[in-house]
């Protein structure tokens, strides 16, 4: 709802499966020219670190990465079309061949 932006930004307590989802579909990584993550796969906890490290983005005390400035960052990049995601219909894989171009009469 989020990421099709029906469910506002501002709204979400937790912000970090939103963009699990958005990674799991786009290569962030290389589009964001993020460095690589400290494990051996990438976590929507590491994208938001990464984010938040190239950005600047710091907590005000701690002087930490702000990881929740950067996953809601990145949720709006996606939400203003910035990051393009494609999201299929339901069903599209199973009907895929109904789902063509109309076919007009000659």
């Amino acid at each position: 709802q989020v990421l099709a932006g029906v469910y506002p930004i501002s709204q979400l307590q937790e912000p970090y499966t939103a963009v699990g989802y958005l990674g799991s579909r786009l290569a962030l990584p290389p589009l964001l020219q993020l460095r690589p993550p400290s494990g051996p796969a990438w976590t929507a906890w590491d994208l938001c670190e990464a984010w938040a490290e190239k950005r600047g983005y710091r907590t005000a005390r701690a002087a930490r990465n702000d990881v929740y400035r950067a996953a809601n960052a990145l949720l709006r990049l996606a939400a203003e079309g910035r990051l393009r995601l494609c999201l299929r219909p339901p069903g599209f894989t199973e009907q895929r061949g109904e789902w063509g171009p109309p076919k007009h009469p000659h």
